[in-house]
């Protein structure tokens, strides 16, 4: 299993992108199977893993140790999202179209 790191871009305004649950960053060839265990809307990055033999390049690898440290040090907070919280983010974001009258 390989760790990555990849990052959540901004829009021109500098807010962070919308993005979808699962995303994990743009690139020409993605790894498959990923889960994603971290993402930092505040930082701007994020930290999945797949079981992918090999990572593009273009990725950050993360070893096992460095993601568990990680981890742990984290602390909940808006903008952050990981663990058992990671689908708060859209459970959030859905609630406040609700409210806007955007449901659809």
């Amino acid at each position: 299993m390989y760790y990555f790191k990849f990052q959540i871009p901004t829009n021109a305004d500098g807010t962070r992108v919308s993005y979808s649950p699962g995303w994990h960053g743009t690139l020409d060839k993605c790894p498959s199977n990923v889960v994603v265990d971290l993402y930092d809307d505040v930082q701007g990055y994020g930290i999945a893993h797949t079981t992918d033999m090999v990572i593009p390049k273009e990725l950050e690898a993360r070893t096992d140790l460095q993601v568990k440290t990680k981890l742990s040090s984290m602390k909940a907070a808006d903008g952050v999202y990981f663990g058992e919280n990671i689908n708060r983010k859209w459970d959030k974001e859905k609630a406040e179209m609700e409210k806007a009258g955007l449901n659809g």
